[in-house]
């Protein structure tokens, strides 16, 4: 009777069962009783808030280095699986080592247990795979290599260890996502940082905004007691060090913990992507970002929504929830603009097509951002032209742009960005050309001018989309600037352009324009 009292507390109890039946072992290599430290009860307590209030729990936990979130998610999934019926865990690694390290934690869980009742009978074991059959449980680990790893069963319960570093993240979460069923599931993926750009980067940065149903749950570096060095008795705290200290509340033996890494790792990157303090720090690192962190920052904090969003159908402008066409500011008679334009093949898996809209100043006040035939994409934007006053609109001539750009010409758009460069093939001949050529040597140029303005506070930048992009558009080892692997530059393309073009823009014919809004459905467009 006495030990049916224990287990119904032990049922309820996560730390209180992990500390009176579970065993790990240390770094030493000394077996302990499995009592939670700071980062693992402010995970537990998120995940059973999130489970209280949503019925079940998908979490993204970022972390640094060794905070102990993969044994506490194991250790959560064993008391889920062996204390209930009908509830099968699955977790997935991005390498075998780690897999393999992750069930062998699982069995010492089990070999360990110190009273049959907190210990449902072993019916088999293979290399993967615990089964007990009188509860009709399992618990199967696997390593991340395809997008069918994981299925073949129901889980209640998932585990992802290291998500931001699976290959083909996006395809492998998804699948691993069909296999959830069940009343109270749970979701955790955790991870270090693997720079900005991802499946996980991309869902963290959501949800940050309120944009996703997963929770983001952050351990930073400091919090672990371990993380300390003693200082010597002439340490003095750097200018840049005092800050930290005011700002995350850090002793001297954590700003010296903190020195030697930055010693051992070479620099604050490497650092900041292993031990982060914050969320947007640990993402700073996949590459050398083409404008610094606190510029960025910055910007971030006059980013605002969007008063319209919506599509433009047959010229008319229809106002749906989930459209590719964003306004934040409504066109004025009396105010010009400028219309940078990517253009994409318009595939429905390819890259993006793009047109950013800007105001005289060099505000953004519209964006149009999706996939479409470049063809449509000439009759849309010239919708969108004459919708701002017969804009001023310079098109990416590479590629399909061209394409792009005559469907403009043929359909009698005239306020087109012409491009003028002496041609040495026809005598020096001065040449003049309709729309931008990005190149080695131009590409530089824009994307230079978008960085001296985000310094001084000027870009104009409103979407926070575009924002998210620029923190992964970087300088690569060559020295060329791309968008990291993984991610886009076609908003932060068309962006540059456009602030390109309001150097050339023309003295404006402002027209009186009226402008309607076509109200369908808010939720469905329809």
């Amino acid at each position: 009777m006495e030990i049916e009292k224990v287990a119904a507390k032990f049922k309820g109890n996560f730390p209180l069962y992990a500390k009176n039946v579970l065993k790990i072992v240390t770094k030493e290599g000394e077996s302990v009783p499995f009592v939670l430290n700071a980062a693992q009860l402010y995970v537990h307590t998120q995940l059973e808030k999130q489970l209280k209030e949503q019925g079940n729990c998908r979490a993204l936990v970022l972390k640094a280095r060794q905070t102990g979130i993969s044994t506490y998610t194991q250790g959560r999934n064993f008391w889920k699986v062996t204390q209930n019926r009908n509830a099968n865990a699955f977790v997935l690694s991005h390498l075998a080592e780690s897999t393999n390290a992750i069930f062998n934690m699982v069995k010492y869980f089990y070999d360990n247990v110190p009273h049959p009742a907190f210990k449902p009978p072993l019916a088999s074991q293979s290399a993967s795979t615990l089964v007990f059959d009188e509860i009709n449980s399992r618990y199967r680990v696997g390593t991340a290599r395809s997008t069918q790893t994981g299925r073949g069963q129901t889980n209640r319960f998932v585990h992802g260890s290291e998500v931001a570093f699976y290959p083909q993240g996006s395809d492998i979460v998804a699948g691993l996502l069909q296999t959830v069923g069940g009343q109270k599931s749970e979701v955790i993926l955790e991870s270090t940082a693997n720079g900005a750009g991802g499946w996980f980067y991309d869902q963290v940065m959501k949800s940050v905004r309120g944009e996703s149903e997963w929770q983001t749950i952050f351990i930073p570096w400091f919090w672990m007691p371990e993380y300390r060095r003693k200082p010597s008795p002439y340490f003095v705290a750097t200018p840049e060090e005092y800050e930290l200290a005011q700002k995350y509340n850090l002793d001297d033996s954590q700003l010296c913990f903190r020195r030697a890494k930055l010693d051992e790792l070479g620099g604050t990157d490497l650092f900041a992507q292993e031990y982060p303090a914050n969320i947007l720090e640990s993402f700073l690192t996949s590459g050398r970002c083409f404008v610094e962190a606190p510029t960025l920052n910055q910007a971030e904090g006059n980013c605002y929504t969007a008063d319209f969003k919506g599509d433009f159908s047959g010229g008319q402008l229809i106002e749906r929830t989930h459209g590719n066409y964003q306004e934040w500011q409504p066109p004025s008679r009396e105010e010009s603009f400028v219309i940078g334009v990517d253009v994409a093949e318009g595939l429905a898996y390819g890259d993006y097509s793009c047109a950013q809209v800007l105001d005289s100043k060099g505000n953004q006040v519209a964006c149009w951002h999706g996939h479409i035939d470049p063809f449509d994409y000439g009759a849309m934007l010239c919708s969108i032209a004459k919708r701002f006053n017969d804009a001023y609109v310079i098109v990416e001539r590479n590629n399909h742009g061209l394409t792009t750009l005559r469907k403009m010409q043929d359909m009698g758009y005239q306020n087109l960005f012409i491009e003028s460069s002496v041609d040495g093939a026809y005598g020096d001949r001065l040449t003049k050309r309709g729309g931008f050529l990005t190149t080695s040597k131009t590409k530089p140029l824009i994307i230079d001018n978008l960085a001296n303005l985000l310094r001084q506070g000027e870009s104009g930048v409103a979407d926070i989309e575009l924002l998210s992009e620029l923190r992964t558009y970087i300088i690569d080892d060559k020295g060329a600037f791309n968008s990291q692997s993984g991610c886009y530059d076609d908003r932060v393309m068309a962006y540059a352009i456009a602030l390109h073009g309001l150097a050339s823009m023309p003295r404006p014919r402002h027209r009186i324009i009226q402008q309607r809004f076509r109200t369908l459905d808010s939720v469905t467009g329809y």
